[in-house]
């Protein structure tokens, strides 16, 4: 029984010391666990304060490191401590890098990376730094300011160890993502470009990518330390390599971003080739030797850069049109595999296929190669109360005062108008009706005003008079955006004052002189500046173009397809199929109606009625009528 008791009660005694062995071992996880979120938390806090930890491995090996970097008396043990710390900071060890102090480290790397007499020291000392960069990337801002660029820079420049050289690139690549201006100021520029033939493929591209990087919002002050380089970049906009070429595209794209509001400044990075070599590489069959097209984005890139330049610089557009541009800008939205389609199914290919982003900028391109229009305080308080923060307003003037240089051009080279109306006018006025996008419909109509104030009047005539844009025109007025409105009023009135008597008839059978008394006589419930100049401006154009006895005014009064429209509406209203025939005849003769005439006269309507009240036997007798096969009611029936 005692031996009994005993066991039971040494039994008892295990399972209460395996709970508190259990308990304990609990207590030492969560407390290391405790432990190691800490060491995090503090070595995110800052440096200097790892000592508030026991001293741990790492922090001791770390000291230790530092300490050997330090003995400048024997640099076989600076070369062996480098090592080991490249190798630590390369393996990103948590442990290790939790002892790593950068403000500790960071000023004898950069001591150690001016020994111009011990070339390996230079090499893992720069190595070091770059190994820094990637695992602790927040810790670029303190490179950048510690003096390290300047002697990476050096480096580069004066190439006497190429391994030294390559490595210091490396390290101005990390830099320059985040930190590009102590690259730039470091005349870090001139030294990733400079002998970036010395260097292979690879490294060649990793320089080009640095230069791009540190061409990121140039300051003002610092535009002399790019403009030598220049003619180096340009020279890389033709090389052989894809990827260095689109380096170079991006390091223009981000030059022309940097001094868009200086035409001085655009003109100067232009001086050097930029501009054709830029269009060459828009040119599928302009490769110059490359053996590949720049990727969608660097294409993209490119059409920007181009408009950039135009918009800040006319000048810089007219270089453009100088290199036979036009067709370039036209080809960029209907390209070579869409050559056969016309209208809708073009626009099905732009609207789907081509980025949004890429047609904007191709219409920017196109809207900043025409003149601007003439500038009155008139329209100018007109276009600023209707532009409701759109760019309306700049597309149509440009940058005041205008430097005429685009207006010289145009008049000493008309044949440039009459190649942009008869390449680039079309597919704007298609695009204006088919992208419904408020900032590409501006665009397109600003384009169409620009370039229908430019032309003579003669010629003017010869490029609308066949054009659908008079039919778009009474559906811009009414689609209740405002700078689009008033877009449309301002092409109205430009066509009405340029050729009144031949436009006259068409305006009013197509329904522009119905928007235009409809928006006149509008009274605002709600009053705006921008709907206050508009109903202003409409009332203005009322009185001036389409008052009473103007030709627009009588034509409108005298609309005899309108009226016959009318008849037939009413013989469909009576199901007489005399209505059907004769409406074919009014929309398939030489004098078709128009889509005006079809809705006011109730045409439409009629139609939809008479098809929908009568089943089949309607049908077929539409059918019969339209597509004038007389056997198909029989072969319904």
């Amino acid at each position: 029984m005692a031996a009994s008791g005993g066991g039971a009660g040494g039994g008892g005694g295990g399972s209460s010391s395996g709970s508190a062995s259990g308990d304990m071992d609990d207590a030492l996880s969560r407390l290391a666990s405790s432990n190691n979120a800490l060491q995090n938390l503090i070595r995110r806090l800052g440096t200097g304060l790892e000592d508030l930890l026991p001293n741990v491995h790492g922090r001791a090996r770390m000291k230790e490191v530092l300490q050997c970097l330090k003995e400048h008396d024997n640099e076989v043990k600076q070369m062996e401590a480098l090592t080991e710390l490249c190798e630590m900071l390369s393996m990103g060890q948590e442990e290790m890098l939790i002892g790593f102090s950068v403000d500790a480290f960071l000023p004898v790397l950069v001591e150690l990376l001016g020994m111009e007499h011990n070339p390996e020291i230079m090499l893992l000392s720069s190595r070091a730094l770059t190994h820094l960069l990637e695992v602790l990337p927040k810790a670029s801002a303190k490179v950048a300011a510690s003096g390290a660029v300047p002697v990476f820079c050096q480096r580069l420049l004066t190439i006497e160890f190429m391994d030294v050289a390559e490595q210091s690139l490396l390290a101005m690549h990390k830099l320059a993502v985040e930190h590009p201006e102590p690259l730039l100021r470091s005349n870090g520029l001139a030294a990733v470009l400079t002998f970036i033939d010395f260097f292979d493929t690879n490294t060649q591209r990793t320089a080009a990518q640095t230069a791009a990087n540190i061409c990121r919002h140039v300051p003002v002050d610092g535009f002399p330390l790019v403009l030598d380089l220049v003619p180096n970049l340009t020279q890389l906009l033709s090389h052989s390599d894809q990827k260095i070429t689109e380096s170079a595209v991006l390091a223009f794209a981000r030059l022309v971003d940097s001094f868009l509001e200086s035409d001085d400044h655009l003109q100067s990075i232009a001086a050097q080739g930029m501009l054709p070599k830029l269009v060459a590489l828009l040119r599928p069959g302009d490769r110059e030797g490359r053996g590949f097209d720049v990727g969608i984005s660097t294409y993209t890139s490119i059409v920007k850069t181009l408009a950039v330049c135009c918009r800040g610089s006319p000048y810089l557009a007219v270089s453009l049109l100088e290199e036979g541009v036009i067709p370039t800008v036209r080809s960029i939205i209907k390209k070579e595999e869409d050559e056969r389609l016309e209208g809708n199914s073009l626009m099905a290919v732009v609207a789907v296929m081509r980025p949004l982003d890429q047609l904007f900028h191709t219409l920017t391109l196109a809207n900043e190669l025409l003149p601007p229009v003439p500038v009155d305080d008139t329209l100018s308080l007109f276009v600023t109360a209707v532009s409701r923060g759109s760019d309306a307003a700049q597309d149509l003037f440009g940058r005041q005062p205008s430097r005429g240089c685009l207006e010289a051009h145009a008049a000493s080279h008309p044949g440039t108008l009459d190649e942009y109306a008869q390449l680039l006018f079309p597919i704007l006025v298609d695009i204006s009706v088919t992208i419904v996008n408020e900032a590409i419909r501006i665009k397109c109509l600003s384009a169409m005003a620009k370039l229908f104030c430019s032309m003579p009047a003669d010629k003017l005539l010869s490029v609308v008079k066949d054009s659908p844009i008079v039919g778009y025109i009474a559906g811009f007025l009414s689609s209740g955006n405002g700078p689009v409105m008033g877009l449309a009023l301002i092409i109205t009135d430009m066509l009405m004052s340029k050729q009144p008597n031949a436009l006259a008839q068409r305006f009013a059978r197509e329904g522009i002189v119905y928007e235009v008394s409809r928006l006149a006589s509008k009274e605002p419930v709600n009053p705006s500046p921008s709907i206050d100049a508009l109903v202003a401006q409409a009332r203005h154009i009322h009185e001036v173009r389409f008052g009473p006895g103007s030709q627009a005014a009588i034509s409108a009064e005298t609309d005899t397809l309108l009226e016959s429209a009318a008849a037939v509406a009413k013989l469909l209203e009576e199901g007489d199929r005399q209505g059907l025939r004769r409406a074919r005849e009014l929309l398939s003769g030489e004098d078709t109606l128009s889509s005006y005439q079809v809705v006011t006269s109730g045409l439409a309507e009629s139609m939809l009625r008479y098809l929908t009240s009568r089943g089949p036997e309607g049908l077929a007798a539409f059918v019969d009528e339209f597509c004038e096969r007389e056997s198909v009611v029989e072969k319904l029936r």
